[in-house]
């Protein structure tokens, strides 16, 4: 068992730089400059320790930080405090997860956010892990760099998402639970299994992870209690802290069901599934999607529409749940699927069958 080495309720970190305080994570940046990022922790030989800030700070701020002294599961669950800390800092929100970050900054907050404003303060948040033993932060600006390790990045979360894959929700006795969208979504609630992620993107193992460091104050063990409904996957020790978590607005969950009883959907949902009714089925919009779908909404308009809430018929997903065995099973799973948005069907061709791939269209 790891031991639990952060305070639960507050990760204590300060910088000069900037002002950044606990109220501050619930702010919403409504205008201001726009960053693309990701986030990505590795295992590795540190000889120096230390920040390093590669290229000129524009639109681009990649976060890369090497570790020792942790297991790769730890190093993946420390990627969790990025978003934990940034957004601490006053006129700063920090968006999404692994390689899809956005980073809105405020005007007032411009002169002082700096790429080595921000590695110091990753450096301080890691480095007051005890368990890691020595830190390297590299904050990625540059356009050749950025691509380079972007893409390594999608490389590692991907290994990593196959590995999560291997463990079943039988093999276990707890599940997660995950409440940090409470901060805009009072009544929402994430529920992370061996064979759901969150619609974020966040694994089992990484939410087991974090939990267990006590990195981040949102991440809770839940017992799954009774099966219920292995198919659609209703755990009575689920519904339970659905129930107390939610302040009793939602009663029962089924993870693998979009009709019936579906899970909550929080802020940062990487797509969306939403039924059709003409065709018995479903379809599966990306966040990236702006145009209308075949329901005659965009994601836009369904993410405002169920945010924070149970809305029979749409539910919030991941791309790693889509390449999980149980991926609405209670529903029919892929083979009730009818259309994709173009990215969810570049995704899914590389391991979906030709039969099934055949079924599914991108158009409208």
């Amino acid at each position: 068992m790891i031991e639990r080495f952060v305070d639960p309720d507050k990760i204590d970190v300060h910088a000069d730089c900037i002002e950044m305080d606990e109220l501050f994570s619930g702010e919403r940046v409504r205008e201001g400059r726009e960053l693309k990022g990701f986030e990505l922790v590795e295992v590795g030989e540190v000889e120096s320790e230390g920040i390093e800030v590669v290229g000129e700070c524009s639109d681009l701020l990649g976060i890369h930080v090497i570790v020792s002294g942790v297991s790769d599961d730890a190093a993946q669950a420390i990627e969790s405090i990025f978003s934990e800390v940034i957004n601490r800092m006053k006129g700063v929100e920090y968006r999404f997860r692994k390689e899809n970050v956005r980073i809105i900054v405020s005007r007032d907050a411009e002169g002082r956010f700096t790429p080595d404003c921000v590695g110091k303060v990753v450096f301080d948040a890691v480095k007051a892990i005890p368990a890691v033993e020595r830190v390297r932060v590299r904050i990625v600006c540059d356009e050749e760099e950025f691509e380079r390790v972007l893409s390594r990045s999608s490389r590692v979360h991907a290994e990593r998402e196959e590995r999560a894959s291997r463990l079943r929700e039988r093999d276990v006795d707890t599940f997660y639970g995950c409440i940090s969208c409470q901060v805009y979504l009072p009544n929402h609630v994430c529920i992370i299994t061996p064979e759901r992620p969150s619609p974020c993107g966040t694994l089992y193992n990484e939410a087991k992870s974090a939990e267990e460091l006590k990195l981040v104050h949102y991440y809770f063990p839940v017992e799954k209690g009774e099966e219920i409904d292995g198919e659609k996957g209703e755990y009575e020790g689920v519904n339970r802290t659905v129930q107390e978590k939610s302040d009793f607005r939602i009663e029962r969950v089924k993870l693998h069901s979009a009709l019936e009883n579906p899970p909550s959907t929080g802020n940062y949902a990487e797509a969306i599934v939403f039924y059709i009714p003409e065709e018995n089925g479903f379809g599966i919009v990306d966040r990236g999607y702006k145009k209308k779908t075949p329901i005659g909404l965009t994601f836009d308009e369904m993410e405002k529409l169920i945010v924070g809430q149970q809305v029979e018929g749409f539910v919030g997903v991941s791309f790693a749940y889509m390449k999980s065995k149980s991926f609405l099973k209670g529903d029919g799973g892929w083979e009730k699927v009818r259309w994709v948005s173009p990215n969810v069907y570049d995704f899914i061709m590389e391991f979906l069958p030709d039969d099934v791939l055949r079924r599914i269209r991108t158009s409208s």
